[in-house]
């Protein structure tokens, strides 16, 4: 049975499978955004819902300057774990991007899978706007609106059904206009023949679902 709870609930219980419970999604959205970053050596980067700190952990350990924000404590408290494995120093803070947002002056803006669980996303193009250096860029990814990818996944992995909205490409390219932003970039990602090979190893078939794109990533620049 399917039992309906909020989203900070969903995350509070999936804290400590997250990133074993989606190891092909994420492999295949990060072959395809890392790219987009370029250098991060010495670059200010703000991970806006760093989840269990996927990339602020990666991009720490390439030199980057990272401050990762996440209105959950526990997702934070495994992101936490793993830069002091990893020995890297990250600004975390526990915040609930509803409420507040970080100030600062960034190169590099991230948000990853976090827009769906807004509604009206504008304000939050706006804040994001307002944080990021001339010149500087934003990377976001959301589920692909043609399926409730978000509500899919966490139905499956948890037994759970948590509210996500669904955007669609042209929403959210008005929204980053509109936030002053250039739109430079858009892909559609699908499970990669690298995590479509990685799964068939761990004797799992994905390539059942590889024929249509799960997640949507936009790149934008300051003006």
């Amino acid at each position: 049975m399917v039992k309906t709870v909020s989203i900070k609930e969903v995350y509070k219980r999936w804290a400590q499978r997250y990133e074993n419970d989606l190891p092909y999604l994420f492999e295949s959205e990060s072959e395809k955004v890392i790219p987009l970053l370029g250098n991060v050596k010495g670059k200010k980067v703000l991970d806006l819902g760093c989840g269990t700190g996927r990339y602020s952990v990666a991009l720490a350990k390439k030199g980057a300057i990272v401050t990762a924000v996440d209105f959950s404590k526990e997702m934070i408290a495994v992101a936490r774990k793993k830069a002091k494995q990893s020995k890297v120093k990250i600004d975390f803070r526990n915040i609930d991007l509803k409420k507040g947002f970080p100030e600062g002056d960034y190169d590099i803006i991230l948000s990853m899978l976090v827009l769906g669980h807004f509604k009206k996303t504008a304000l939050l193009f706006s804040k994001i706007s307002k944080a990021i250096k001339p010149n500087g860029i934003c990377i976001i990814s959301t589920f692909h609106p043609h399926k409730e990818g978000g509500k899919l996944i966490l139905v499956q992995s948890l037994g759970l059904d948590a509210r996500k909205y669904r955007q669609t490409k042209e929403e959210y390219i008005s929204a980053i206009n509109n936030a002053g932003l250039l739109f430079e970039k858009f892909l559609e990602i699908k499970f990669s023949k690298k995590a479509i090979l990685h799964a068939k190893n761990d004797g799992i078939n994905i390539e059942q679902y590889s024929h249509k794109p799960f997640l949507m990533v936009f790149k934008a620049r300051k003006k």
